[in-house]
C-alpha cells in the first residue's frame, strides 16, 4: 500500500510541468532568470526507521538418532529507531515559466540505520520452543533519479518545492548474529562461518522542502524526505560451531523499511 501511494505522487510531480504550460505568468520577474540551470549540492541529516519483519530459513542436520534433519523457518521483526545520512546531488534546472521551474536530479547518499534486533520464533513439532534473538548492523547506500518542482517567489528569496524518486538502494546487513534461547545455546552464534551480507533492491522516495538564496550562485536548503526501501533476501554462512549440528547456508529475507528524514544542505548552480 505505501509502494502504491508512492508511485501515485511520483507520477502527480512529473506531471505537474506539463499542466503548468496552460497557466498565466503571475510573476513579473522572467523565468530564464529564475532557472539554475546546472547545480550540485551537499546534505546530511538524520531521522526515523520503521521496524522490518524477517524471515530466517535454513537446516540444522541433526543425524537420524537426534530425529534427523530439522527445517528452520523463523520469523520476526527487528526494532525501528533513529538514523543518519549524508550524500550529494547533481541536476539540472530548466526555464518553464515564473510559477513552476522543472529540474531533474540525480542522488546518491549513505543511510546508517545502526544495529537493528528482534526475536525470531521457529514453531515445530519437534520442539516446545525455537526462538533466536537476531541482530544486524544496517547500512544503506541508496541512488535515486529525481524529478523535482520549484515554486519560485520574489519575497525572501525562499523558494519552496516538491519531489519524488525512484532508485536502488544496497542494502548491508553485516556483523550479523543469531543467538539461539530457546532452547539456549549460549555463545553459539549461528551465523559464525559468514556474518555479512548484502544485496540490491528497489528505493524511492517524496520530499518537500524550501531553499533560501545566499547569494545568486549559492543557497542553503531544508527539506523532509519520506523514503521507502524495498524487501531483500541476505545469505549468510552455515553454522560451525565444536558440538553443534552442521547447517546449511542462512538466508534471512527482510521486508520493506520506511525513513522519516530530515535534511539540511548546502547548493551551488552555474
Amino acid at each position: 500500500m505505501r509502494f502504491k501511494i508512492i508511485l501515485t505522487i511520483i507520477a502527480s510531480v512529473m506531471a505537474l510541468p506539463a499542466v503548468a504550460d496552460g497557466v498565466p505568468v503571475a510573476l513579473n520577474v522572467p523565468s530564464d532568470a529564475l532557472a539554475r540551470g546546472v547545480y550540485v549540492g551537499v546534505f546530511g541529516g538524520g531521522g526515523y526507521g520503521s521496524s522490518t519483519d524477517i524471515t530466517q530459513r535454513g537446516t540444522a542436520f541433526f543425524i537420524e538418532a537426534q530425529g534427523g534433519p530439522l527445517a528452520i523457518d523463523g520469523r520476526g521483526s527487528t526494532d525501528s529507531g533513529g538514523v543518519g545520512f549524508i550524500g550529494g546531488q547533481v541536476g539540472y534546472e530548466f526555464s518553464h515559466n515564473a510559477l513552476m521551474l522543472p529540474a531533474f536530479e540525480l542522488e546518491g547518499f549513505y543511510l546508517a540505520s545502526g544495529t537493528r534486533s528482534g526475536t525470531v520464533a521457529n514453531p515445530n513439532d519437534r520442539l516446545g520452543e525455537h526462538n533466536f534473538n537476531d541482530s544486524f548492523k544496517i547500512n544503506n547506500a541508496v541512488f535515486l533519479a529525481n524529478m523535482v518542482v520549484s515554486f519560485p517567489s520574489v519575497r525572501w528569496g525562499v523558494t519552496p518545492y516538491i519531489g519524488a524518486g525512484i532508485g536502488a538502494a544496497r542494502v548491508a546487513a553485516n556483523s550479523a548474529n543469531s543467538l539461539q534461547v530457546d532452547p539456549p545455546e549460549p555463545g553459539v552464534n549461528h551465523f559464525n562461518s559468514d556474518t555479512d551480507s548484502e544485496a540490491w533492491t528497489f528505493a524511492a522516495q517524496i520530499k518537500a522542502g524550501a531553499r533560501y538564496a545566499l547569494t545568486s550562485n549559492a543557497y542553503i536548503f531544508g527539506e523532509y524526505r519520506y523514503l521507502y526501501v524495498g524487501s531483500s533476501e541476505q545469505t549468510y554462512g552455515s553454522t560451525v560451531f565444536p558440538g553443534h549440528a552442521p547447517t546449511s547456508p542462512w538466508t534471512v529475507s527482510m521486508d520493506s523499511t520506511s525513513y522519516s528524514l530530515g535534511t539540511a544542505g548546502i547548493g551551488v548552480n552555474f
